[in-house]
């Protein structure tokens, strides 16, 4: 029998149509995209810190972009559902900056040399919002806000693919 062969192409069939939904597009205003696309970064560090970009639509469409020292390199893509993109949402919705500025989250405690982590709300029409942290901040709002980016990662399926390895040939930074 040739369930592998068959499974593969319903895999592949699903994951392209998921990668070619639309996401959050200036200029347009639909229904299908009321809400602001939420976008977790993490960037380098002076090691090996898994360096990534995971994006969730309204709709719940799940897009992750592996570039560095993560178990998955490259581009993956799922559903999380609305559910998914309304418990993001909620999460990080304390800390939010006010709609079209980026602000830093005040750390007076911090070890160098580690990565920063960029949240980001984009509007349909473009509008950017941003919080950035340095996940060497040793004060309580920078732990908790970390251990809910953990944890929000787990709930939309990603943090298999955004956990930390060390590719072979793979430098620091």
């Amino acid at each position: 029998m040739m369930r592998g062969p068959l499974l593969s192409v319903i895999v592949l069939g699903a994951g392209l149509l998921i990668s070619c939904t639309p996401r959050v597009q200036p200029g347009v205003s639909s229904p299908a995209l009321a809400g602001e696309e939420i976008r977790i970064s993490r960037g380098p560090c002076f090691g090996f810190c898994p360096i990534y970009t995971v994006a969730v639509t309204p709709g719940g469409l799940v897009g992750f972009s592996g570039k560095r020292h993560t178990a998955v390199i490259g581009e993956r893509a799922r559903a999380a559902g609305p559910a998914g993109y309304e418990g993001l949402r909620k999460a990080l919705a304390p800390l939010r900056p006010d709609t079209g500025t980026e602000r830093a989250l005040p750390c007076t405690l911090q070890a160098t040399d580690m990565s920063q982590f960029t949240a980001e709300w984009v509007a349909a029409d473009g509008t950017r919002t941003a919080l950035t942290w340095n996940l060497g901040c040793r004060g309580k709002a920078a732990t908790r806000l970390g251990r809910t980016v953990e944890e929000q990662l787990r709930q939309l399926g990603v943090d298999g693919w955004a956990a930390q390895k060390t590719w072979p040939g793979d430098t620091r930074g």
